[in-house]
């Protein structure tokens, strides 16, 4: 049987071997970065190098970014920080959140959780046939007590890519209306699945606080980063040692954070040159597939290029799926975050229903070491399978 074909991307990229040699050699590294010695100093000198490559990925300033151990962490950071700083400074004032319906658990959890634990007012935006929010809506939605936007840039399951940018001048321009003594206005964004292909800049487009995480860049697993516009006050999440600024408590992961900047610096390079290779692979596939009767969900013009997600009349996607593994391609049904508690369909049924979410689908993603051969080889079985 041949090797397996890893479609699997936007759950977890394959750890690229260059980085894997930076992580290795940094993690060699004996000394406490917070140490004032010879070996705590050259800890300390792998992260402020790292730190260098992740602003760049972000178009940001070192000084906002913030190492945590992956984008879960970064989003409850976000989200908990933001709404704890408001609240403690309007005590006694019902404060709202402002969500997409199709955020990422790490990000409809934390709102919820905010809802039940502190009272939080959740508004949820409308969602289109495409998986996408408007910005009249997030201006409509706004109120002088919405203290929270957050909207996804690209989402985990159908690939839309959200419009940013108008978003963000919605929320300024809500933001320069309030008046003295009214809470402040923060715009949070989950950019996990956009950071390998899309150039951000996120203090150019109103964000005030940013999401990112190195394994879905072909970095380590555990290591993630928040950006945080300087001057946005949020509440630290992890409180200890005073590391990252006191914004995140805890001995740094030297080889993890040395391994992100490697994988930063590869995106970075590489970025305009692997979004046209990936844009040919996905209208490969699908004129692969063309006679196969597959609705392509999402928002197929301008959806991420290295993800698809497919419904097909004669089979489910968990039936699909697991039928494509055993011959040796490995796709998804969904979120890797909700796939081991069955709750896959959570952002299908949110933008097309209960049956369609019933009825799944699977997620196929792809990136740096997908081959056309390979692409081939999944168009073939997936015609084989439809017939």
């Amino acid at each position: 049987m041949a090797a397996t074909a890893y479609f699997d991307y936007a759950a977890s990229a394959p750890l690229d071997p260059r980085v894997a040699a930076a992580q290795a050699e940094a993690s060699a590294l004996i000394g406490n970065p917070s140490a004032v010695h010879g070996p705590g100093r050259a800890a300390r000198e792998v992260i402020d190098r790292a730190r260098d490559s992740v602003a760049r990925l972000l178009s940001a300033d070192p000084a906002e970014i913030v190492f945590t151990s992956g984008a879960t962490e970064s989003n409850n950071a976000a989200l908990k920080g933001s709404y704890d700083a408001a609240a403690r400074a309007n005590p006694g004032r019902r404060l709202r959140m402002l969500a997409s319906p199709i955020e990422h658990p790490s990000v409809a959890e934390t709102v919820r959780f905010l809802a039940e634990r502190s009272g939080a007012v959740v508004d949820t935006l409308p969602i289109d046939r495409e998986g996408r929010v408007s910005a009249a809506d997030v201006a409509r939605l706004i109120t002088p007590d919405t203290v929270v936007v957050c909207v996804m840039w690209v989402n985990n399951v159908l690939g839309a890519v959200q419009p940013i940018e108008e978003i963000g001048r919605a929320v300024a321009a809500a933001r320069s209306s309030r008046r003295v003594g009214e809470p402040p206005l923060h715009f949070v964004c989950d950019a996990v699945q956009a950071a390998g292909w899309l150039k951000l800049e996120p203090g150019r487009l109103g964000i005030d606080a940013l999401s990112v995480s190195a394994h879905k860049i072909c970095g380590p697993k555990g290591i993630g980063a928040l950006y945080l516009r300087r001057g946005a006050e949020i509440e630290p999440l992890l409180r200890g040692g005073g590391q990252e600024r006191g914004m995140r408590s805890g001995t740094e992961n030297v080889g993890g954070i040395a391994g992100f900047g490697a994988a930063a610096d590869l995106v970075v390079r590489d970025r305009e040159t692997e979004v046209g290779r990936l844009a040919v692979l996905r209208r490969r596939l699908l004129d692969g597939i063309a006679s196969a009767g597959a609705a392509i969900l999402g928002s197929p013009g301008s959806a991420a290029p290295g993800t698809v997600f497919l419904q097909f009349r004669n089979r489910g996607g968990e039936d699909l799926a697991l039928r494509l593994d055993a011959a040796g391609l490995a796709v998804s049904t969904g979120s890797a975050c909700e796939a081991g508690s069955r709750k896959a369909s959570g952002v299908l049924r949110a933008v097309y229903g209960d049956q369609a979410s019933r009825r799944g689908g699977i997620r196929i993603s792809f990136g740096r070491f997908t081959t056309g051969e390979e692409i081939d080889r999944l168009a073939a079985e997936l015609l084989r399978l439809a017939a």
